[in-house]
Order: C-alpha cells, then structure tokens, then sequence
C-alpha cells in the first residue's frame, strides 16, 4: 500500500467534483451572449477545456488510488508522466498569474497551483518510497 499515492488520488478525486460542480456553476456565470460569436467561441472552447480537465482528474485520481492500493501493478512511467503532468500545471499556473500581472488575491483566490503541486510532492514521495 502506498500511502501517499492514495493521498494524492484522493485530492484529485475531491478536485474532481469541486472541479464539475462548483468549477462548472462559475464558469456557467461567465458565459457571454451567443451573438458576440468571437466572444462566445472563446468560452465555448474554454467549456471543452473544462471537461477536458476532469477527464483527466478523475483518470489520474483512478490510477493513484488504484496503484496505491495494488488493485494494478505499478507503473513507474506512468508515474513519472503523472509527475510531469501536474509538475507542469503547477508552473504552467504559476507562470500565467505571472504574465497576466495578477494581484495577490488571484494567487490565493485560484490556488490550484498549490493542489498540484502537493500533488507532485506526494507523488514524488510515492516513487521514491516505493
């Protein structure tokens, strides 16, 4: 059993469903009116991002919980990818706060980038503790 691997598939499962329910309703909130096309494709698209990331939560949340508890052998690239992936969403979120200028309140009020990179230290502990 590894532990911080099912700590870290159950702080993307609980992001998931924050991530479909609330993440959704606020989105929802920001839709503009279909007849401003540009403005609606954008968020359109944005809309597909959003299931696009779920998808991907609930993926690595499955992995994670079912690696950490031996229901599946381990895969070390698999976990490596895992590590990357959310490594780079850390500072991929943290570079664009950045470029935008974002005030502080920006960083604590979408701390995302603090989840994945707890995500990233757990599963880094996962691979080296084995």
């Amino acid at each position: 059993m590894n532990i911080c691997f099912l700590a870290a598939g159950s702080l993307l499962l609980v992001a998931f469903f924050v991530h479909s329910f609330a993440g959704n309703r606020l989105y929802g909130a920001a839709r503009p009116d279909r007849d401003v096309a540009r403005a609606y494709d954008a968020w359109l698209m944005g809309r597909c991002g959003m299931q696009m990331i779920g998808t991907d939560l609930l993926l690595a949340a499955g992995f994670l919980l079912a690696s950490g508890t031996g229901i599946i052998s381990r895969s070390r690239p698999l976990e490596l990818f895992l590590l990357l992936t959310y490594g780079g969403w850390t500072a991929g979120w943290l570079l664009s706060l950045a470029a935008e200028r974002s005030e502080s309140r920006h960083y604590r009020r979408l701390r995302q980038w603090a989840l994945f990179g707890v995500v990233v230290v757990l599963v880094g502990i996962g691979i080296w503790v084995g």
